[in-house]
């Protein structure tokens, strides 16, 4: 499949629009990414919120706790990326784009940024924010070792 169809002087203004509507959703992913990021964070504060509340039965329900943030946890994981792989192919799409433009814009910057590959440059943020699914994750195992050795009455 062809990016582009057959183009005559109406169809850049065209290219142009689309290009701009493109790059709007290429934001709404990143927007809902940090809605899943945020909906992640605050169920998983709020299972360790729960635990921590005295009277609160840990030893019984350790289990169900470990199970559902293990699960919140991959869920998690494997959301950010899926957004990481779906912002990929947006981007590679706009640059596509961008050869037929006046500017290269998204192109320039990620090649100023040297392409993510250089921390000193740029880190890109899905290496970071996938770092805390994996910590949620650790703590549930660990929750779950320490109430089976016995460590919590």
């Amino acid at each position: 499949m062809e990016l582009y169809n057959d183009i005559n002087d109406d169809g850049k203004e065209l290219i142009l629009e689309q290009y701009k509507l493109y790059v709007e959703m290429a934001d709404k992913v990143s927007e809902r990414r940090f809605n899943v990021n945020a909906f992640f964070l605050t169920a998983n504060s709020t299972i360790l919120t729960v635990i921590t509340i005295k009277g609160f039965d840990v030893v019984k329900f350790s289990w169900i706790i470990t199970a559902v943030g293990i699960v919140l946890s991959y869920t998690w994981y494997y959301l950010l990326q899926s957004y990481k792989l779906l912002n990929s192919g947006k981007f590679e799409v706009i640059h596509k784009v961008e050869q037929h433009l006046p500017l290269n814009l998204y192109a320039f910057e990620w090649e100023v940024l040297g392409e993510g590959k250089e921390r000193a440059k740029y880190w890109p943020i899905s290496h970071i924010e996938k770092i805390l699914p994996v910590l949620f994750g650790i703590i549930y195992i660990i929750f779950e070792i320490v109430i089976l050795i016995g460590g919590i009455d």
